[in-house]
Parts: C-alpha cells; sequence; structure tokens
C-alpha cells in the first residue's frame, strides 16, 4: 500500500550529516552529536520552554533509547528547522570548523494513502490518534451509519477537518455545531442538547470517561505518528528495535518502560506500535 508522508507534527531528527551539496564537500557521518530538529514543539510530543528546556513524550523516549541507536554519536541535542526541511538535502547547521551538516530523521504523521516518497523509510507507528464518534450509553445511534438526522457537536481541529471531508456522514446530520472543551461537548451528550459528539482520542480520551459513553466501532481517520528516514540508512529496523525492548517486559529490569511513558505524556496508552524483530513472528 502506498505511503504518504506529512510533516504534522514537524520535528526532525536530525544526524551530524555534513552536506556537500552546499559546499562541493563529501557527505559524511559524524560521530560525535545526534541532533534532534523541530519546525514547531507540539505538546505532549514536544515541548520547549523559554529558556530551550525540552520535554515532552519524544524527549522522554530519546533518554530511553539513545543509548541503543547511538552507534558511534556521542549526545544528542534538540535544533529547531525551518518548515519543509529535507532530509540528507538542508544544511543549516555548522561544526567548529564550519562544516555543514543536515537532517537525516524526520518525525511527523503518515496515512496510508497517496504518493510513497522512495527516498524514506518509515518506523512503525509510534503514537496513534483515531477521530472518533461518541454518543451517549443508552443512545440508540450505534455507528457511522447512523449518523442521519443527528445532533452533531464536533471537538478540535483534527476532527473538525476528518468530519468536513467526510461528506457522506457530515452532509445528512440536522445540526453541526463546534465546542471547544470537550467536557462542554459532553454535557451537551448528557443533556440531550447533542447526539453524537466528533472528536479525537488525543482529546477525549483524558477525560477518564470512555467507559460512560458509547464509543463507534472503528474511526473518520487516523494519523499515525512515525519517525521517518533515508531510505537504506538503517535507522528505521534500529528505531524499531529500540522501541520493541522499551516496551517488551523481558528487557531490562524493569519489564515494559515505554506503555508508561506513554500513558504519561497523553493521559491513556495512545500508542499502536507492535513491531517485532523477524525471530518472534509466527
Amino acid at each position: 500500500m502506498k505511503r504518504v508522508f506529512a510533516v504534522l507534527l514537524s520535528l526532525a531528527l536530525v544526524l551530524t550529516v555534513f552536506a556537500g551539496c552546499s559546499k562541493g564537500e563529501k557527505e559524511k557521518y559524524s560521530d560525535e552529536k545526534l541532533i534532534i530538529g523541530y519546525t514547531e514543539a507540539v505538546a505532549p510530543l514536544l515541548q520547549v520552554d523559554d529558556k530551550g528546556k525540552v520535554t515532552g513524550f519524544e524527549a522522554e523516549l530519546f533518554k530511553k533509547i539513545f543509548d541503543s541507536v547511538k552507534g558511534d554519536l556521542k549526545s544528542y541535542t534538540f535544533e529547531k528547522v525551518d518548515e519543509g526541511y529535507e532530509l540528507e538535502k538542508d544544511g543549516g547547521f555548522t561544526d567548529s570548523e564550519g562544516k555543514e551538516y543536515s537532517a537525516g530523521l524526520l518525525l511527523g504523521a503518515s496515512k496510508n494513502s497517496g504518493t510513497f516518497n522512495e527516498e524514506y523509510s518509515f518506523t512503525e507507528p509510534i503514537i496513534t490518534n483515531r477521530i472518533i464518534a461518541v454518543a451517549a450509553k443508552d443512545s440508540e445511534r450505534n455507528g457511522f451509519a447512523e449518523f442521519m438526522g443527528a445532533k452533531v457537536v464536533v471537538v478540535g481541529d483534527a476532527a473538525d477537518a476528518a468530519f468536513k471531508k467526510n461528506v457522506a456522514i457530515s452532509s445528512v446530520c440536522a445540526s453541526v455545531s463546534e465546542e471547544q472543551s470537550i467536557d462542554s461537548a459532553l454535557g451537551k451528550l448528557d443533556s440531550g442538547e447533542a447526539d453524537i459528539v466528533v472528536t479525537d482520542e488525543f482529546t477525549f480520551m483524558p477525560t477518564g470517561k470512555a467507559d460512560s459513553y458509547k464509543i463507534f466501532e472503528g474511526e473518520l481517520d487516523k494519523i499515525e505518528y512515525v519517525i521517518a528516514c533515508a531510505k537504506y540508512s538503517g535507522w528505521k529496523d534500529s528505531l524499531n528495535e529500540a522501541i520493541y525492548e522499551l516496551k517488551s517486559e523481558d528487557y531490562g529490569k524493569n519489564g515494559d518502560e515505554f506503555t508508561p511513558l506513554v500513558e504519561k505524556a497523553f493521559g491513556y496508552n495512545a500508542s499502536s506500535f507492535d513491531w517485532k524483530p523477524d525471530n518472534t513472528k509466527k
């Protein structure tokens, strides 16, 4: 299946790659530092305060896996890059000798449609955000085929975009309104002012109210956050394996350390990471 890679989160994981394309020098990899670049810090994946301190899920994840993936690299840091930054093509960083280097990895959102960028490989989805529909527990509406005549409340930009894109559903509703607060939207379900709330899991699941409402099976859309790397670079397998080991109960002294990181950042288990090494697949 073809895949299009959109840097919605817009984080770039930048290797110290010397970019000869801008100065006519031969590309080569540094064995000193991994620079983790980003175009915009988006919580809870990444947050940067006014002093440059970096926190969030990705920061915590790299603290855990860097030793497993670093090879000869000795350290890493986070730096901002321009929108549209391209792997191994754009420079922007120089070392003490004035040599320029460019991105080696990108973190963003992937959808299984469109044109596959043959220059990139992708990790398994690390974090997944589904666009879902929620109804009252006792509602007679049970699925996406039952939006006809419904009073719908939409919460969040991602949900709004997915809902409008699904014209077969959005065009048959009795009314559609927007709410900024998930609590206000759920309150309208409780009072009968709304029949269905369309939102995303990043917004709904941290409320802790999943058992109090009916969540329709399936989703309007799904956003999968992955790490993209240069084709055949070896990074994809290294990153997959490091996350697999972090998630496994069989590695290290503390068992699964990955899921607690996810739950701490998102308020629930927002990961669908399911990669396994070949020797464990059946």
